[in-house]
């Protein structure tokens, strides 16, 4: 997915958009619009130096939906079945099968929040930005060419 925005600040290899709402982005979530909002706010990896106020083009990284899927569902409920599993083999008691069940399930948790804090600091933002329009750069370039005359 590629997208038109607007550079609010950068800090160093980090620059903050603004990306304004289309019709499409109704079914992508990408984003993360709140419902009524017509702009949102994301973090991309800066390589080619924007500058605050520039119109770029960023680019979402790959899809990876799936995965994310996988991490957020599959991990918690097979440890949440395996605290079954084990309570149920190990200790032949209902209560310490529900107890390990619950156990299970909060460690799963845990694992999905430390997947998350690796992923986000081993991929990055999840965008970046790939171009400076240069109709942004043409017309900031004129405007100080004609405050000089």
């Amino acid at each position: 997915m590629k997208e038109r925005a607007i550079v609010v600040k950068t800090a160093g290899k980090i620059a903050v958009l603004q990306i304004e709402k289309h019709p499409e982005c109704d079914a992508c979530k990408a984003c993360a619009f709140r419902a009524g909002k017509s702009t949102v706010k994301v973090k991309a990896k800066n390589g080619i130096g924007a500058q605050a106020g520039d119109e770029v083009v960023v680019q979402a990284e790959k899809d990876n939906r799936l995965l994310a899927s996988f991490i957020v569902y599959v991990i918690p409920v097979l440890l949440a079945a395996a605290g079954v599993a084990a309570g149920a083999a190990a200790l032949k008691s209902e209560l310490w099968a529900a107890l390990l069940c619950l156990a299970g399930l909060a460690l799963g948790f845990v694992a999905v929040y430390v997947l998350d804090k690796f992923a986000a600091r081993s991929r990055g933002f999840g965008m970046e930005i790939v171009e400076i329009c240069q109709n942004n750069k043409e017309n900031q370039e004129d405007k100080t060419d004609d405050q000089q005359f």
